[in-house]
């Protein structure tokens, strides 16, 4: 982004004038410092997205919780929605409601953007919430169809023993090949190296038909369809063959997080956070990421999946920061992140003496120059699981204006490497 002198001036000046400070805490540190996202939010707001450009800064996975906690203690919000594997987030549910199971191993069993302490101190601090509230429980959710394990088969096998145990047979002989056993990674390959993945597939669409029209008044109707549904979405994702500009098949996975957070939503009616990367929750209809050496596509995210469906119900809150050290993933060491330089966006949120803040982007009638720097493209950083610091600015979010992306954004200065998770702490 080209920045005159002059519109920076201006720009940190209506910053200046506009934001409010934010303190430095843990994830279980005081939350007063974060109250205004709550007039920044107000009633109408039910989804709120946030996340920022790394996955592996102590400061922003503090702040994450620290949000969370916010919005679950004085806003009403039910739903900690993460870019995890649906069953994964079964689990962290059933620990968060009932107490059974080791966080600690769930969470080491996630992607390894979320091995991390500050991770826990938020799901054991859900788990102490609901105890306290155990007619109203927040509820912990996976998001994400990549991994689906055997627990989602057996709860859709379940249902339709309870619901239609003559249905049963046929069901089973739908799931007979696609159940993955205890090994979902090499289940996966399996998969992938059919000569024909299209059988496979129909008959998880088969199984999810059967389920979904039976009669639906039965105690675990919806959620069976949906487990049934998921498993759907893990043969659809992986049924895709090596695509240079789309490889991982990551336009497949946005739709799913929406789909996946707006049923929960929808089912349930609770206000829902949904804790990602902002590369997943800015509203980035044409959101590109380059993340070298893999190519730069563009592609509608789930954060404009959710704001298609929800309208100004979704809330996206965008998490930026100076300079420091971060690790690419928790368990990774840490790389130095040098001071913010042109043309990131962070290099003027920065700039001027500011110090950490929050900042509503859609209060008041800032200065013409802000309000066109604002709606300008913007480059923020977006750093993946390879970084190199000697080429920082290759690393990054662009296709979008910081107005588009974001309601709210939130700016450290410095940032220090995320913790991670210490097996055999239970």
């Amino acid at each position: 982004m080209v920045i005159s002198s002059e519109e920076r001036a201006a720009v940190v000046e209506w910053i200046g004038e506009a934001a409010h400070p934010l303190g430095s805490a843990g994830p279980l540190g005081p939350v007063g410092d974060l109250r205004p996202v709550l007039g920044m939010l107000g009633d109408r707001v039910s989804v709120v997205g946030y996340g920022s450009g790394t996955r592996g800064a102590h400061e922003v996975f503090a702040l994450q919780a620290r949000l969370a906690r916010l919005l679950v203690g004085e806003a009403g919000f039910r739903v900690i929605a993460f870019d995890q594997d649906w069953t994964l987030g079964v689990a962290l549910d059933t620990f968060a409601r009932t107490g059974v199971g080791d966080p600690v191993a769930l969470l080491g069993s996630a992607e390894p953007f979320s091995r991390t302490e500050e991770v826990l101190a938020l799901v054991e601090w859900v788990r102490a919430f609901n105890e306290g509230h155990p007619r109203d429980p927040v509820r912990l959710v996976g998001v994400s169809p990549h991994a689906v394990g055997e627990p989602a088969y057996d709860a859709v096998a379940r249902h339709v023993r309870e619901a239609a145990p003559e249905r049963l047979d046929a069901l089973e002989s739908h799931y007979a090949e696609l159940r993955p056993g205890e090994d979902v990674a090499a289940h996966t390959r399996r998969f992938r190296g059919l000569p024909d993945r299209r059988v496979w597939l129909d008959r998880a669409r088969a199984a999810h038909a059967l389920v979904a029209g039976l009669p639906g008044e039965r105690d675990g109707h919806a959620w069976a369809a949906h487990a049934a549904r998921v498993i759907v979405q893990f043969h659809e994702l992986h049924d895709h063959d090596d695509d240079p500009l789309d490889p991982h098949n990551m336009a497949f996975f946005e739709r799913s997080f929406a789909e996946n957070l707006l049923w929960w939503h929808r089912h349930t009616g609770h206000r829902a956070l949904f804790w990602s990367s902002s590369s997943h929750t800015s509203n980035g209809r044409g959101r590109a990421i380059s993340f070298p050496p893999n190519p730069v596509r563009a592609l509608p995210n789930a954060g404009s999946h959710l704001r298609d469906r929800l309208g100004r119900g979704y809330a996206s809150i965008g998490m930026t920061f100076g300079q420091g050290e971060l690790a690419t993933y928790a368990d990774s060491p840490p790389h130095r992140v040098p001071p913010a330089a042109p043309p990131l966006a962070e290099a003027v949120l920065g700039s001027g003496g500011l110090g950490d803040y929050l900042l509503d982007l859609a209060a008041g009638s800032p200065p013409r120059p802000v309000a066109e720097w604002l709606r300008r493209t913007v480059t923020l950083r977006a750093i993946g699981p390879r970084y190199d610091p000697d080429n920082d600015t290759a690393h990054h979010m662009t296709g979008g204006s910081l107005a588009e992306w974001f309601d709210i954004v939130v700016h450290q200065q410095r940032v220090t490497a995320a913790r991670a998770l210490r097996s055999g702490r239970r």
